[in-house]
């Protein structure tokens, strides 16, 4: 099974190791930067102008990243994504491009972080390692092994809340096929391991809920919320999910020259939904468009879904402040694939077919009477077999929705009318 099941595993863990009282002191937001160097020692090969093989070496990098996450359990675990702003090529030759796409991970700590203190940490994440080639006749070749890592490293803590820190990634999968035409291809590898460097600035928006006056405007919003039956209210979420299939993709893996795996890009996932309170359970209409790509040369294989889904999840327990939740959803998804090649068309599909599967994941839930909450999404879809000329075009697939922002709008608006 993939590591982003691992990964949620891996969390859920953490909760019985980690339980405390206090569920105010759960998580703990930050922002901040982090700079990614990657060291390459090996060479690489490509095929001149004139049709011969010649070797040149891969490009050591540089990748400053923007880092958003949070510290749960009581600072025993760390849950974060790493955006890349821009590569620098430091050494070797400029015509091979390297670079670790978005990072999401998640870490643990053994001993917890605490001010003026070195911590280790050791964690699993999912990224993209990509490899791009430039061909002689000015066409570049892209290459994505979508994979999970490994990492460890140290973290120091000051007195003003903030995070340094040291980390050493591994990616097992940095070995690649490159084909300079459709036919004929090269092997390069690439190395395994990144080296980082982060800076992180804490900001604990849940500080304000230990004070004696907010334990109070807590208890009258309780009483306000049963007044007006508002526990039972709407919601309206936001977020960013990633496809990450679980097998191969037949009909695009037909062709040697393409990705094992095609991976989706990052897709908007937007839901509606009702919350009932005294079940403690929800049901919500989603949407999420997701587009999966790849260009070869003269050949290009694209396929777009939009998901409109019914869901309906029981939340399971209260863990100071984290609320795991799992249920069944069914979907209509539009499919539209196309496949050319020397620019005629091979395949134009469009068609609605049914799908199914299992969603599960968490709220960071402070209260039982917050308007916002944060929210982990992961969906399961298993392989239906819907096929095209004898090959599948809908491979198993988990979709990983890391926060989803997730508003209560009848909520806000009691807050703004508790006491007129």
């Amino acid at each position: 099974m993939k590591k982003s099941i691992l990964l949620t595993v891996f969390s859920l863990i953490l909760i019985s190791l980690f339980a405390q009282k206090n569920r105010y002191d759960f998580a703990s937001s930050y922002f901040g930067f982090e700079g990614e160097f990657i060291k390459e020692k090996n060479s690489f090969k490509y095929i001149n102008d004139q049709g011969n093989e010649e070797l040149a070496n891969l490009p050591s990098t540089f990748t400053p990243r923007i880092i958003i996450g949070a510290t749960h359990f009581w600072n025993h675990a760390d849950f974060y994504i790493s955006i890349p702003i821009f590569n620098f090529t430091l050494e070797g030759d400029n015509s091979a491009h390297i670079t670790n796409d978005v990072l999401t991970g998640l870490r643990a700590y053994p001993f917890a972080i605490e001010q003026n203190k070195i911590r280790p940490f050791v964690g699993i994440g999912l990224s993209g390692k990509e490899y791009r080639q430039e061909a002689s006749n000015g066409k570049s070749q892209w290459y994505t092994n979508w994979q999970g890592y490994y990492e460890g490293g140290l973290t120091y803590s000051t007195k003003k809340n903030k995070l340094l820190s040291i980390e050493l990634k591994y990616f097992p999968r940095s070995s690649y096929n490159v084909f300079y035409d459709n036919e004929n291809a090269l092997e390069t590898k690439l190395s395994p391991l990144s080296l980082s460097f982060s800076y992180k600035k804490v900001m604990d928006f849940t500080r304000v809920y230990k004070s004696e006056s907010s334990q109070k405007y807590l208890q009258d919003l309780k009483e306000s919320y049963q007044k007006r039956k508002a526990f039972n209210t709407y919601s309206i979420g936001i977020g960013l999910s990633a496809l990450i299939p679980l097998s191969k993709t037949e009909l695009a893996s037909s062709n040697d020259f393409i990705n094992d795996e095609i991976e989706g890009n990052l897709g908007l996932d937007i839901g509606f939904g009702y919350y009932h309170h005294k079940l403690d359970a929800a049901a919500r209409i989603s949407y999420r468009p997701f587009t999966q790509e790849e260009i070869s040369y003269d050949y290009s294989y694209k396929s777009q879904k939009h998901s409109l889904a019914l869901e309906a999840f029981k939340f399971i327990g209260d863990y100071h402040g984290f609320v795991p939740f799992i249920g069944p959803y069914i979907s209509a998804d539009n499919y539209s694939i196309q496949e050319k090649s020397n620019k005629e068309t091979i395949i134009d599909y469009q068609a609605t077919k049914i799908g199914y599967g299992l969603i599960f994941g968490w709220d960071i839930r402070l209260s039982d009477v917050d308007y916002f909450i944060l929210r982990t999404n992961l969906r399961y879809t298993p392989d239906f077999s819907y096929k095209i000329d004898g090959y599948s075009f809908t491979p198993a697939q988990i979709e990983f929705n890391f926060i989803q922002l997730v508003f209560y709008p009848e909520r806000i608006k009691a807050n703004k009318n508790l006491y007129k």
